[in-house]
């Protein structure tokens, strides 16, 4: 009895210093509760647009989470967690990225890669030029047929070991927030030692906060640079970020395209914070305050 005197003495007191749009917000999902619990069923079934009311009042005022009392947190997670998917998908309609090279185009790369076992994606790519072609070696290289032997060089798993104690990887890790304001986590990590030298979170991810990152990591380690760095084909590693890792005497290594397992060590990396953390939780804000 004393223990609930207290914490609506403590309440009342919160709601003093709120400001009157949080209090009007916490009203409306307080009400909506209460028509919820005066439904008619023994076990009211919660509808859609009480949700709606719920994770609107949640997206303006983040405070009022804290007066929903009918579902459990893990509920309210994944509510927020359906809306999310709901505002990815529309923004995920446009089509991204480059686009697809001609047939025409791809067919001719093919014919070079098999009729010409001894060029290179950067020779192909020159000769493409001279019939009107524009073609990075990157794109060349995509389009590689994979039944072709290896001519010379090594797999990248052979490579992978023999330079694992030379070796760094990036990669960025997305985190939504409460309010749906995606926050970047950039990690790098040493191969060798499976150990993460630097981890950083920001709104406004850049090529140079990427580079300035990697700077702070070699730093960190007295100035021991790695021999090569791995990282995927996003588009946030710029020049800026390519000329600050040159500088310090280290090689980027690009993974082929849509092929995770090349960078396997940091993308499992990634998922364990994903899976037994922020699954379960909701992030305010920057500031790393969570629900």
């Amino acid at each position: 009895m004393i223990r609930e005197m207290l914490k609506t003495t403590l309440a009342a007191l919160r709601s003093a210093f709120c400001s009157r749009a949080v209090l009007l917000a916490e009203n409306v999902v307080l009400r909506q509760q209460i028509v919820v619990l005066q439904r008619s069923v023994a076990k009211p079934r919660i509808r859609t647009r009480d949700r709606v009311v719920v994770a609107l009042a949640a997206h303006i005022f983040g405070e009022v989470v804290k007066a929903v009392t009918i579902v459990r947190p893990e509920t309210v997670v994944r509510w927020h967690r359906s809306f999310w998917r709901l505002i990815w998908r529309r923004k995920s309609q446009r089509p991204v990225g480059r686009p697809p090279a001609d047939a025409d185009l791809r067919v001719l790369i093919r014919r070079f890669w098999t009729e010409n076992p001894l060029w290179g994606e950067d020779k192909i790519a020159a000769e493409l030029g001279k019939f009107g072609y524009k073609v990075s070696p990157r794109t060349v290289a995509k389009y590689r047929p994979p039944h072709l032997p290896r001519n010379r060089g090594q797999s990248w798993s052979t490579f992978l070991r023999n330079h694992f104690h030379q070796t760094w990887t990036c990669d960025f890790l997305t985190i939504v927030t409460l309010r749906f304001q995606i926050l970047y986590c950039f990690v790098i990590v040493d191969l060798a030692r499976r150990e993460i030298l630097h981890i950083g979170v920001t709104s406004s991810p850049s090529a140079q906060y990427a580079g300035q990152s990697f700077v702070e990591a070699v730093a960190d380690r007295d100035n021991e640079t790695p021999r090569f760095l791995i990282r995927d084909r996003d588009s946030i590693y710029g020049e800026e970020f390519r000329r600050r890792v040159k500088n310090c005497g280290t090689r980027c290594l690009i993974t082929p395209p849509r092929s995770p397992k090349a960078n396997a060590i940091c993308e499992r990396l990634n998922e364990t914070p994903r899976h037994d953390c922020l699954d379960h939780v909701i992030v305010r804000d920057a500031t790393a305050n969570v629900f």
